[in-house]
């Protein structure tokens, strides 16, 4: 795996890791509501996530169709997706 390749990987899984907190903290909330503690840390994981999705998509492009360039032309299939990772 290429220097490249390596850091593309590692901004993605910490955009997975952000995002499995965000839908985990959510399902918590569904039924604590009120959770003060659930509350503070959904605020600042959906603070990480948006960090690391603007990194990613900084560095290795879009991470979804909704979020290309189209002034030229549909750029979202252009490059491999976010989740064709080589082995």
């Amino acid at each position: 795996m290429s220097r490249s390749e390596a850091m593309r990987e590692d901004a993605m899984r910490k955009v997975q890791m952000y995002s499995f907190a965000l839908v985990d903290t959510g399902l918590f909330l569904d039924t604590h509501p009120q959770n003060k503690a659930a509350l503070m840390f959904y605020d600042q994981v959906r603070d990480e996530y948006a960090k690391a999705a603007a990194d990613y998509e900084e560095r290795f492009g879009p991470l979804t169709a909704r979020n290309t360039d189209v002034s030229e032309s549909w750029k979202w299939v252009c490059e491999p997706w976010p989740w064709e990772m080589e082995d």
